[in-house]
Formats: C-alpha cells, sequence, structure tokens
C-alpha cells in the first residue's frame, strides 16, 4: 500500500465518527473519500504554513513552535473572528476571540461528542477503566481492537508500530551483499582484451579497399 493510500485509509475512520457525531447515520462512499481528501489538505496547507512560518521566524532553529502554529490557524481563517494587526495595534489590544472559539470548541460539547463517539470518553452505564480513560490515542485502541493476540509484533517494521532493528538481506544464491553479488557477475564475464572498443565490426577479408562491384 502506497502512502497516500495509507493516509487516506487512517484518514477515514475519523472523518465517519465526527459524521456520527453530528447525527449522520450514512452517507456514500464517495462523500467520505471528498471529506478525506478536503481534511488532508486542510492538514497540509496548516503543516505547510507553519513550517514556512517557522523558517522566517528563526531560520537558526526551523523547529516550529506554538506561535508558528497559531500564525498558520490564523493564515488558513480557523481563528475567527480574529481583528488584523493593525486594527489591534490601532485598539492596542489582542484580539483573543478566534483563540477561545477555537478552545471553547475543544472543551466544548460537541468535541467531547466526537471523542464519545471515537471511544475515548465512556457513554452512560459503560464500565471502564479509569486509568485508561484519556490515555489512549485513537490509532493506539485501534489496533488493539483489531489485533487478536493485542502484541504489537504484527506492526514493527511498519508505519503503525516500532521501527524494526535493521538486518542484513540474505540474496538468495549465496551472495551476502549486492556488492559482492556484482563482483561475482564481472568476475564471471568474459573479457577480450584485443577487441575493438569503437563498437565497430572489421570488415570482411573477402572485401577489398576499393570500391564495390555491383
Amino acid at each position: 500500500m502506497s502512502g497516500h493510500n495509507l493516509h487516506n485509509a487512517l484518514l477515514r475512520p475519523p472523518i465517519i465518527q465526527i459524521l456520527r457525531a453530528q447525527g449522520f447515520h450514512s452517507t456514500k462512499p464517495s462523500a467520505i473519500d471528498s471529506l478525506s481528501d478536503l481534511t488532508a489538505r486542510y492538514i497540509m496547507i496548516l503543516a505547510s504554513s507553519t513550517a514556512a512560518h517557522a523558517a522566517n521566524a528563526h531560520p537558526e532553529d526551523p523547529s516550529p513552535v506554538l506561535e508558528d502554529v497559531y500564525q498558520a490557524l490564523q493564515d488558513a481563517g480557523a481563528l475567527r473572528p480574529q481583528l488584523r494587526e493593525w486594527e489591534e495595534d490601532w485598539q492596542d489590544e489582542e484580539d483573543m476571540r478566534g483563540l477561545e472559539s477555537l478552545i471553547g470548541w475543544i472543551t466544548g460539547p460537541s468535541h467531547r461528542e466526537i471523542r464519545r463517539v471515537a471511544g475515548f470518553v465512556p457513554s452512560e452505564g459503560d464500565m471502564v477503566d479509569p486509568d485508561s480513560i484519556e490515555k489512549e490515542d485513537y490509532l493506539t485502541a485501534l489496533k488493539k481492537k483489531h489485533s487478536k493476540t493485542g502484541e504489537e509484533s504484527r506492526y514493527a517494521g511498519t508505519v503503525l508500530g516500532k521501527s524494526a532493528e535493521e538486518h542484513p538481506v540474505i540474496i538468495e544464491g549465496g551472495a551476502p551483499s549486492i556488492r559482492e553479488w556484482g563482483q561475482q557477475v564481472r568476475s564471471r564475464a568474459p573479457t577480450t582484451p584485443d577487441s575493438n572498443s569503437s563498437g565497430v565490426s572489421s570488415a570482411p577479408s573477402n572485401m577489398s579497399d576499393g570500391a564495390m562491384d555491383v
């Protein structure tokens, strides 16, 4: 599976859960694909804008910080309503309405319903382990749900698990590496020291240097 298809496959379940939290119970696959594509594009815009702000603000250490993310959210229009910088300077007061609105959505009932549908927040009457609440991310819970043994070994060496230890791959035929295999191939190739390097074969012996008779 290519990276693009894998990322889309991982993005589809959260989109479906968000739709369920908003009261939708059915939809067409094409609608899910469209929403997943729009979400992926939006995330890429935020990531690219954050990286650009980090490179411009502190090029000596371009690792993004909170201020870079905040400016990227402003560029993408995620913080609304929001005054412009010159309006804030004119009023001598920073406009925090957009940020407070975003925080209010994250901590409010709408986002809580999304988390409940995703399994992070227990529903009424559910018996859950108090120590496990709010400690597992969505992907970890999903892997445990679909893993019969509950082990992480099946995901080792993939993007869903821990990095596997590097080890040499033995090539069939006895050669321990690509380099040694190439040396063996070159050593078996016939060598003709007197061969014509120009690539043009010599003329037959029965042909004279003069003009050919037609």
